[in-house]
């Protein structure tokens, strides 16, 4: 048969069972006073509300609390607790330790931090003193002078008996007028009994306005000092003195704390309750009644929402940052702190780690390690601390176990994460573990646009919404135009293009300042035979017409005017000229040919036949430009018709 569960109730749990409120009780009679008055401390001590904590009674509750605490551990081992951490000595050697707000825990339970919370008004701050000094201290001073008035007073008081002696003195200072009150009382006792000593100061200061607020009640600003220093045989050495002010619900108070329990393990605390605290460098004060420091003055300070540091920051030493998250006690695996008492060794590390997590002694590999488990090996100054950072064993630095937030930028000579996620303000993924680069929530390429080799997609998308495909960068995104052409043209001058083909729908060249060839083509021109006797030559015009020679430095320059025909003729030995006029004036040129008859008959000369020209350089313009042909007698009563069929004047060369 297997033993009971001593700790599971045998009813039906209905929580936590709270102790009223206990007064104290004066009957007249000092024995009965001081039998309930031993009563009422036993009874608050065991329920844990103050007095000695080696008294409180324990439990079923508390049995089961711990006995969960235990059924959530794997392995075998034994669980310790140095004040701070919880230490799981390990069967193969070794201790595992993890945070479970550990260091806010250790200041709830410290009797300075619940003595320093109480508020103004709680008259259970009083209960660690003597019956005597609560039933004084606890009265409103302000009440107090409602009822006196206008006051100064001092008692005096001695009790003593076999087992106990008391002393005290009360000083007060009362004013009342028409519903206003103000007081200042100060306290001073001493008691001693068997096993137990203790002297206090409590200093009371009260303003109060009736009606102060719109339900009636009064208005109340209190300041209240208490000092007390307490030897107990059982509970130990006590020295703590608290500082609290109050307006309203306005609370603020400091506590200053010194503690030895009979075990001799020595405690110290310094408590601030507020809303903000903050350091002031005094030395800004210079002139005048007021001084108001500036920020670089300010270097510390602290309030509801965090910390703020305004001015440098020196760490001698590790710094590690926990944000929550899963830990060990929630049985999930989370980063696990060890310690061992040999030299340093990472496989040793890692076989702990192992060991820990009750696999073996000896790990096969290091795929049992999670970023952030910690190993201390060594002892004293020799103790050496290495972090598990993914791929190694590290100095751990500073260890940030959650989110980091930073408004600035962050230098290091290495970054090393596993599963990064860079996502931008709205928490959208930019660039991550399993993510491709997203464009879509990226304002901008930055530098990136820059790089050698960065690959874009087939479109870029503008702010008006706009898309540009990656053929049309130049066309779109800057355009050549007479205001930057020097930009992509070295002074926008070409000196040898080569093009193989060149398509052009319409090309407009200002002044004709390319060479382009010009043609014009005639009707045939009949020239009517010369007669020796009557006259001796005959000639007609093949061409009248203006010809723009262009403008500028080369126009005109080295122009050439050819004509080109085919000549036919009814005689043979015939002569000819051609020449061409400028404006109408003397040729400017004439040249003469021959023409020849075959076979007797007319006959179509076999070829065409051209007549240079050169035109002088210095045309230039719109210029009338004239081409006459001429048939010379030859001899006495020779007749010589013959036609120009097809004439075509060609120009060529220089610049129109």
């Amino acid at each position: 048969m297997s033993e009971p569960n001593r700790t599971k109730p045998a009813k039906v749990d209905t929580g936590v069972a709270k102790l009223p409120a206990l007064p104290s009780i004066q009957t007249g009679n000092a024995k009965l006073d001081t039998w309930l008055g031993q009563l009422k401390e036993r009874v608050e001590v065991r329920e844990g509300e103050r007095g000695n904590p080696w008294e409180a009674a324990v439990t079923r509750r508390d049995l089961k609390a711990v006995e969960d605490a235990f059924s959530k551990m794997n392995g075998q081992g034994q669980v310790s607790t140095n004040g701070t951490d919880i230490v799981f000595e390990m069967p193969g050697g070794g201790t595992a330790s993890w945070a479970i707000d550990k260091f806010i825990d250790s200041i709830k339970n410290l009797q300075v931090y619940k003595d320093l919370m109480k508020r103004l008004d709680d008259p259970s701050r009083f209960d660690n003193l003597p019956g005597e000094i609560r039933d004084i201290v606890s009265k409103s001073i302000a009440d107090e002078a409602a009822k006196l008035g206008t006051q100064i007073g001092r008692v005096e008081k001695i009790s003593e008996s076999k087992y106990r002696a008391l002393a005290y003195q009360v000083d007060t200072l009362t004013a009342s007028v028409q519903g206003a009150q103000a007081g200042i009382r100060e306290v001073d006792f001493v008691v001693a009994k068997a096993n137990f000593a203790q002297a206090g100061k409590i200093t009371q200061l009260e303003a109060s306005l009736g009606n102060y607020y719109q339900d009636g009640t009064p208005g109340r600003a209190i300041l209240e000092e208490q000092m007390t220093a307490t030897a107990d045989r059982v509970a130990g050495l006590s020295s703590q003195w608290t500082l609290k002010v109050q307006a309203g619900k306005a609370f603020a108070g400091v506590g200053l704390a010194a503690t030895e329990d009979g075990a001799g393990n020595a405690v110290s605390a310094f408590i601030i309750a507020a809303n903000k605290f903050a350091i002031v460098d005094p030395n800004t004060y210079t002139t005048g009644l007021t001084n108001t420091p500036d920020n670089a003055h300010i270097p510390f300070g602290v309030d509801s929402y965090g910390i703020y540091m305004n001015t440098n920051v020196y760490i001698r030493g590790n710094m590690r940052v926990d944000t929550g998250g899963k830990t060990l006690v929630d049985g999930l695996r989370g980063s696990a702190q060890l310690a061992s008492s040999s030299a340093w060794s990472a496989t040793t590390a890692s076989n702990l780690i192992y060991s820990w997590l009750g696999k073996g002694s000896t790990a096969p590999n290091n795929n049992h390690l999670v970023i952030g488990d910690t190993v201390t090996m060594g002892t004293g100054s020799s103790a050496v601390t290495r972090t598990w950072n993914g791929t190694a064993w590290v100095n751990p630095g500073v260890i940030i176990n959650g989110n980091l937030l930073v408004s600035g930028s962050v230098s290091a000579g290495a970054i090393n994460t596993n599963g990064l996620i860079i996502r931008d303000n709205a928490g959208n993924p930019i660039l991550g573990a399993g993510n491709q680069l997203n464009v879509n929530y990226i304002d901008g390429l930055g530098a990136l646009a820059t790089q050698s080799d960065a690959r874009i997609g087939s479109t870029v998308k503008f702010p008006d919404g706009t898309t540009l495909n990656t053929q049309d960068f130049i066309n779109r995104l800057s355009k050549i135009d007479s205001g930057n052409i020097g930009t992509f043209m070295a002074t926008a001058a070409i000196g040898t293009a080569y093009i193989g083909n060149a398509a052009v729908n319409t090309l407009q060249i200002a002044g004709n300042a390319v060479t382009v060839p010009v043609g014009r083509s005639g009707g045939d021109v009949s020239i009517a035979g010369a007669d020796w006797t009557i006259n001796p030559s005959a000639t007609a015009l093949l061409f009248d017409e203006y010809i723009d020679f262009g403008t500028g430095v080369n126009a005109g320059q080295g122009m050439l005017i050819g004509i080109c025909s085919f000549f036919m003729r009814s005689l043979d030995d015939a002569m000819g000229q051609i020449a061409y006029y400028i404006n109408g004036g003397s040729p400017q040129s004439v040249l003469q040919f021959g023409l020849r008859i075959y076979n007797g008959g007319d006959t179509d000369m076999s070829m065409p036949v051209t007549y240079p020209f050169i035109v002088p350089s210095s045309l230039s313009g719109n210029v009338r430009v004239s081409v006459r042909v001429t048939c010379i007698q030859n001899g006495a009563g020779d007749y010589h018709p013959f036609t120009c069929r097809m004439p075509r004047l060609i120009l060529l060369g220089g610049k129109r």
